[in-house]
């Protein structure tokens, strides 16, 4: 399928350079790729005044000329972090250039990292999940971009503290993150990072997505977000596997910040296969 969530070496934690990154996704037999390096701005996260919008371009430029001829396509993207919280910042960045999709994410309630550990150790679970869907709900209510990432983070991080994550437990959260997203017509990801942390499974897990579905929604896209070329097709096959046990048919082709196409989700045995050769 699609992977609309990667990092090279442009996002803080990213490790390989983009043409690295391109030449993975060729041999993993990916058709399209968007790189989503970070866009990070508060004060506390490392990556904050790291990304540079001009150094992106003139890789994505020099990578599409080298790697298209060969059957890649590259989407301009962007993951920015808290949006709700830096708009002034960060939208005339996103008018300025040509992105093809933007990611919201995330990652930091009030000056809490939902990567910390201290915001779990601080508070029992029904308050950290109160604390993070509610700010998630907020910046899917202010919308301005085209993705959201990783729904239920905290699911990657909350395991040594809390057991495994159900999400069903915090079903009333949920809906309201996807009532914002589908007014604002913004596309939910199934995000394959889960699979290589505690939480064991893709981000969000079907039920969740079986709630969006049910409420009306129909966009979404997969993301591996990989920041290292051996994660670029990992847990695809899963996210595809959720896909359709949610009762999706298609995924979003994004370009120039609008849906060009809608794509048959591959077949779970197809993708399978094409990984295993």
């Amino acid at each position: 399928p699609l992977n609309y969530h990667t990092h090279t070496h442009l996002s803080i934690d990213g490790r390989a350079d983009m043409a690295e990154m391109c030449a993975a996704a060729l041999r993993q037999g990916l058709p399209e790729v968007a790189f989503t390096d970070h866009f990070d701005l508060h004060p506390r996260d490392d990556g904050c005044g790291f990304y540079r919008a001009d150094d992106y371009f003139a890789a994505l430029q020099a990578n599409r000329t080298q790697f298209a001829p060969h059957g890649l396509t590259i989407r301009a993207g962007v993951e920015v972090g808290e949006m709700h919280r830096y708009r002034k910042v960060v939208q005339p960045v996103l008018d300025n250039y040509p992105y093809d999709l933007v990611i919201g994410s995330l990652h930091w309630v009030g000056d809490e990292g939902v990567h910390e550990p201290e915001f779990y150790t601080r508070r029992a679970p029904a308050e950290a999940m109160r604390l993070y869907f509610r700010e998630l709900a907020d910046l899917a209510q202010a919308g301005g971009f085209d993705i959201l990432g990783h729904l239920d983070l905290p699911a990657r991080y909350c395991v040594p503290f809390y057991g495994p994550f159900d999400i069903t437990a915090w079903e009333s959260l949920v809906r309201p993150v996807w009532e914002a997203c589908i007014a604002n017509g913004i596309a939910p990801e199934i995000n394959t990072s889960g699979l290589r942390s505690a939480a064991g499974r893709p981000l969000p897990s079907v039920e969740a997505l079986r709630w969006y579905r049910e409420m009306g929604g129909e966009r979404l896209v997969i993301g591996s977000d990989a920041h290292r070329p051996d994660h670029l097709s990992a847990g695809l096959a899963a996210a595809v596997q959720v896909a359709h046990a949610a009762g999706f048919t298609h995924l979003c082709r994004f370009e120039r910040r609008q849906i060009v196409d809608w794509v048959p989700l591959p077949q779970e045995k197809a993708i399978s296969q094409a990984q295993m050769s």
